[in-house]
């Protein structure tokens, strides 16, 4: 018998085992590889907004929302130059699949605290005088092919509207861009009205999920924080304020810890090639006698590490 053929015919000696084996090992190194890109891409998302801002949440967590009260106060506080309030949507386009994120928001105090994002003054004008309206960046519409004057409905995952639907439509008033190629790339979220949202949605008004600070100097960010804390220090309303790096890690560590799922994986993946090695040495004194009855004259490492191969998988 030839060696191919006697390679191919170890390989396939036990069809199920190496269509398992095969799958099992592109399928831990393709979940490894996605959840590192994920990570990955978290931790560059935190360290591209650093600390020139800094977000206001509740001390508990940013589920629960704040009391729009808070605002002016927060505003009073020396070193704050501009403040927005937000509020996650958590919307569905079309299938579950299609995830973006969106925040409703006050149209003017959105580039007041991120002037990084460019949108036009016309555009500007339709996102604050349409109720019913939102702004999308340049990627989602590229994405999703969408065009201003477009409606997009959105099945919300939180909020149902004051009749109990959870189905919003939304007119784009506008896409935005970013000032640079950074800020453009980043540019796939969408940003709702939040005068029409508050006044629409069954339950939560007159709050808000996160306040968005803009900092006249970013060296006074610690001390900026620990005075707008204190102004809700024993009151029902606490509050924790960060940076929004810090805060963007802290939104994914309460979703789920992305390292850890890593790290588990790729334990899996080597615990996986041990288990492989571990049969090479079981079945390798076996081989090696089959091997050299059939091929005395070859004793090429190829030959022996071929079937070896062959015959684990």
């Amino acid at each position: 018998m030839k060696l191919m053929g006697l390679i191919w015919a170890n390989l396939f000696r036990k069809k199920t085992r190496t269509v398992l084996t095969l799958l099992s090992l592109v399928s831990a190194f393709l979940l490894f590889g996605l959840l590192q890109a994920v990570s990955n891409a978290f931790s560059a998302g935190a360290d591209f907004v650093g600390a020139s801002r800094l977000v206001t949440q509740a001390r508990v967590s940013f589920t629960q929302s704040l009391p729009m009260r808070q605002l002016r106060q927060i505003e009073s506080v020396p070193g704050v130059a501009a403040v927005n309030y937000a509020q996650w949507f958590g919307g569905v386009y079309q299938n579950p699949r299609n995830f973006f994120a969106q925040f409703a928001v006050d149209p003017d105090r959105l580039f007041a605290v991120y002037p990084e994002w460019t949108l036009t003054e016309a555009e500007k004008n339709r996102f604050r005088t349409i109720k019913a309206s939102a702004i999308v960046g340049k990627q989602l519409a590229t994405k999703f092919n969408w065009k201003v004057g477009d409606q997009v409905p959105l099945e919300s995952t939180i909020w149902p509207t004051q009749d109990g639907n959870k189905t919003w439509t939304f007119e784009v008033a506008g896409i935005f861009g970013g000032i640079d190629a950074d800020w453009e790339s980043r540019a796939n979220l969408m940003y709702l009205n939040f005068a029409y949202f508050d006044e629409a949605r069954q339950f939560g008004r007159g709050a808000a999920g996160t306040f968005g600070l803009k900092l006249v100097d970013s060296n006074n960010a610690a001390q900026v924080a620990q005075a707008v804390d204190a102004l809700f220090e024993n009151s029902p309303d606490e509050t924790k304020t960060q940076t929004e790096k810090d805060f963007n890690l802290g939104f994914v560590k309460q979703i789920g810890d992305i390292g850890l799922l890593v790290g588990y994986v790729l334990v899996a993946v080597f615990f996986t090639l041990l288990m492989v090695l571990g049969n090479i040495g079981l079945v390798m004194i076996v081989l090696e006698a089959a091997i050299h009855l059939k091929f005395e004259k070859q004793k090429k490492k190829l030959v022996l590490q071929s079937l070896l191969v062959a015959t684990l998988i």
